[in-house]
């Protein structure tokens, strides 16, 4: 990953996406510690494909049964945006595609 998104607390150029009320943010897998933030309005056009979980925490896998949505991001955004309108964190995972 790029140097630019290693974390400043810990080092770790790792990062988790979640979406926390209406923004989008990366955050460092290993402490949790915010590195970039934006709202997550900028991502609703994308077709990447996702799977949106409750968050289990920075860095760990959440359980299947946190599922949320999965599909490309502009079908799923309302989903997204339903579960973290009370702030609750929601991970998005990116699903590799298949070609």
């Amino acid at each position: 990953m790029d140097k630019l998104l290693a974390c400043t607390s810990c080092g770790l150029d790792e990062t988790d996406s979640v979406v926390h009320f209406g923004s989008y943010i990366l955050r460092c897998a290993a402490c949790g510690e915010a590195i970039v933030a934006t709202s997550f309005i900028v991502t609703l056009n994308s077709d990447h494909e996702c799977s949106a979980f409750v968050d289990a925490g920075p860095g760990k896998r959440p359980p299947p049964e946190a599922l949320i949505a999965r599909g490309p991001l502009r079908l799923i955004a309302t989903a997204i945006s339903a579960a973290a309108n009370d702030g609750t964190l929601i991970r998005l995972i990116s699903d590799p595609t298949t070609d």
